[in-house]
C-alpha cells in the first residue's frame, strides 16, 4: 500500500472476520534501539486501548524483531487524496471535517496522549464519509531522535516540533490548523468563478470560510499557550457547522491508489538528427528497407491465413457458447436457497461472509462477477451473504456518567440506549451509571445496549445483642456495619456505669451506609 522512513504497510485479508485489513511493519532497527522501541511500546499500548468513532480501530499490534501494527482498511481514501484530485470541498463539509477531527483530537488529550504526526495523509475516510484519525500516538515523547528527513518531508509540525521540544496537546492545534487553512486556500482558488444563480449558495458559504479562518487564526501563535485546546476549538467548530448550511457527501474515493501500481519503464531511444549521417550506416538502412520490403507479403499471408482461421473457429463454435454461458442474474436481497434454486448447478457457487447496514442476516448482498456479466458453465460465482449490520464498539468510559450523557455516547457509535435497571453499588452515587449490561464489547449497528444505574449503597442493618457491652464494643460492631456511632449519656437506676442501655434506632431496623445510630449509655442512678 505505501511506505515512510520507518514502515511499510500492505492490503491483507484477515480470515477469521474475513475482511480486509492494513499491516504496518516497522524497521527491524527499531527494536535494537531501546529509547525508540520503549516509546514504541508505549505507544502502541496507547493504540490498543483508546476507542473513538474517529480513531481508526487497532485490531492486533506486536513487538519482536519486526514491530507491526494490525489496523481495519478504510475504502474512502484520505484527505491527502481529496487535495490531489483538486476535490471541491464547501465550507460546510470542511467545517464537518474539521469538527470530526477535532472529536478525535480531544479525546486523545483527555488521556494525557499527543498525535505528533498530524496531517492529510493520516485523516482517512470510509466509504461513508466517516471520518477517522490514524498514526495517533506513535510519536516519540520529542523531535530529538526524529531524522532529518522525517522533520523536512513533514510540512505540518509546528515550530516547537521542528526545533526539537517535548511534544505537547498545542502541537497538535497548530498541525490541524494548517490542513484548515490549506482546505480554505484550496477552496477559494476552485470556487473563484461562480454565475449568479450561485451567488446565494456561495454568500453563505464564504462566511462559513471566514468563519473558519477567524476561529484557527490564533492557532498559528509561536506561543503555545496563546493557542486554543483542541476541546476549545472543538465547540466552535460545531457551532460554524449548526449555522452553516447542510454539507454534501464528501467526495471520497477507493482506499486503492493507483500510482502504487508498477509503472511502464522507459525504453525512449535517442537519435542524432544533427550530425552527418555516415556511408555505413545508411548502406544498412538500405539493406534492411529492402528487406522488410520482401518479407512484408510473406508476413501478410501468414497473418491472412492465421485470421481466416480464426473466424472459423469463432464462427463454428458461436451456437456452443451460447449454450455454455449465460449472464448473471440480480441476487440481491435472495437467500441462499433461493439462488442454489436459481442457479442450478451451472455454475461453482462460493460464499463470503460480510457485514452491511442496513441489511439483514441471510441475504446476498451483491455477486463477483456482477449481476449482466456472462459467466461460462461450471466457472466460479462468488456471492457476498450478509451477517447484519455492521458491528459497533460499545463505548468505555460510560460509568459515573448520567442517563442521558450515556445515551448520546451510545448514539455516537450508532448504538440505542435500551432498558435502564437500577441496582446498588457502594462506589457510584445514585442515579449514575454503572456499565453496560451486556458482557459484549460490539453489536451491530442499531442494536440497543441495556444498562446499570446505581441506587446508591445497600441499607445496613442495626446490629443486635449490643445492651450491656460498653460503649467501645457497640461503637465498633456499629462502625463495621458501615454506620456511625454517637454516644448519649443517660441515668439509668440498675444498669452500670459504661454499659449500653438501648440504641436509636433499635436493632434490626435498616438504614443507609454512614447513617448515625445513637447509643444510650448509662450514667447509673440518679443521685438524691
Amino acid at each position: 500500500m505505501g511506505h515512510s522512513p520507518r514502515a511499510q504497510a500492505y492490503l491483507a485479508d484477515d480470515i477469521r472476520v474475513r475482511k480486509q485489513v492494513i499491516v504496518k511493519i516497522f524497521e527491524q532497527s527499531l527494536s535494537r534501539n531501546d529509547n525508540i522501541s520503549e516509546d514504541l511500546n508505549n505507544g502502541l499500548q496507547s493504540l490498543s486501548k483508546s476507542s473513538h468513532p474517529n480513531l481508526l480501530k487497532v485490531v492486533d499490534w506486536g513487538l519482536g524483531d519486526h514491530p507491526y501494527i494490525v489496523t481495519d482498511f478504510l475504502a474512502g481514501g484520505s484527505l491527502r487524496g481529496m487535495l490531489s484530485r483538486n476535490a471541491t470541498l464547501s465550507g460546510a463539509q470542511i467545517s464537518f471535517i474539521g469538527t470530526e477531527v477535532l472529536k478525535g483530537i480531544s479525546y486523545l488529550h483527555e488521556r494525557g496522549i499527543v498525535h505528533g504526526s498530524l496531517k492529510p495523509e493520516n485523516i482517512l475516510f470510509d466509504i461513508n464519509g466517516d471520518t477517522k484519525l490514524a498514526e495517533f500516538g506513535l510519536n516519540r515523547k520529542s523531535s530529538h531522535n526524529a531524522n532529518d528527513e522525517e522533520v523536512i518531508d513533514n510540512l505540518y509540525l509546528s515550530p516547537e516540533q521542528r526545533n526539537g521540544e517535548t511534544l505537547s496537546p498545542p502541537s497538535d492545534v497548530y498541525s490541524f490548523a494548517l490542513i484548515i487553512k490549506e482546505l480554505i486556500e484550496k477552496q477559494l482558488v476552485l470556487g473563484s468563478s461562480i454565475n449568479e444563480e450561485e451567488a446565494g449558495p456561495q454568500n453563505r458559504n464564504e462566511e462559513t470560510l471566514n468563519s473558519l479562518k477567524a476561529t484557527i487564526r490564533g492557532s498559528f501563535s509561536e506561543n503555545i499557550s496563546d493557542r486554543l485546546s483542541a476541546s476549545e476549538l472543538l465547540e466552535k467548530f460545531t457551532q460554524i457547522s449548526l449555522k452553516s448550511e447542510n454539507s454534501a457527501l464528501l467526495p471520497v474515493e477507493s482506499g486503492l491508489n493507483p500510482d502504487f501500481f508498477n509503472q511502464v519503464p522507459d525504453q525512449t531511444e535517442l537519435f542524432d538528427t544533427v550530425g552527418k549521417p555516415n556511408l555505413k550506416l545508411r548502406i544498412k538502412h538500405t539493406v534492411l528497407y529492402l528487406k522488410a520490403r520482401i518479407t512484408r507479403w510473406v508476413w501478410l499471408l501468414l497473418m491472412g491465413v492465421l485470421v481466416t482461421g480464426m473466424i472459423i473457429i469463432i464462427n463454428e463454435n458461436d451456437n456452443e457458447e451460447d449454450i455454455l454461458s449465460s449472464p448473471v442474474p440480480e441476487v440481491s436481497g435472495l437467500t441462499v436457497e433461493k439462488l442454489f434454486e436459481q442457479v442450478d448447478g451451472f455454475w461453482v457457487l462460493k460464499e463470503a461472509l460480510t457485514r452491511q447496514d442496513g441489511s439483514q442476516a441471510g441475504e446476498i448482498l451483491k455477486t463477483i462477477p456482477i449481476e449482466g456479466t456472462d459467466l461460462g458453465e461450471g466457472e466460479v460465482l462468488t456471492y457476498f451473504l450478509s451477517l447484519g449490520p455492521e458491528l459497533r464498539t460499545i463505548p468505555n468510559g460510560l460509568a459515573g456518567l448520567t442517563v442521558v450523557e450515556a445515551e448520546s455516547a451510545l448514539l455516537g457509535v450508532r448504538l440505542q440506549l435500551g432498558e435502564v435497571s437500577e441496582v446498588s453499588n457502594e462506589n457510584i452515587a445514585a442515579g449514575l451509571v454503572i456499565g453496560p449490561s451486556t458482557l459484549m464489547d460490539e453489536l451491530p449497528t442499531g442494536t440497543e445496549v441495556d444498562i446499570d444505574i446505581s441506587s446508591g449503597p445497600e441499607l445496613r442493618t442495626v446490629p443486635s445483642g449490643l445492651v450491656g457491652d460498653t460503649f467501645e464494643l457497640a461503637e465498633t460492631a456499629i462502625v463495621l456495619e458501615g454506620l456511625q456511632a454517637q454516644v448519649i449519656e443517660v441515668f439509668h437506676p440498675n444498669i452500670g456505669v459504661g454499659k449500653v442501655i438501648g440504641l436509636d434506632p433499635e436493632s434490626g431496623t435498616q438504614i443507609p451506609r454512614d447513617a448515625i445510630v445513637n447509643i444510650l449509655v448509662s450514667k447509673g442512678p440518679v443521685n438524691d
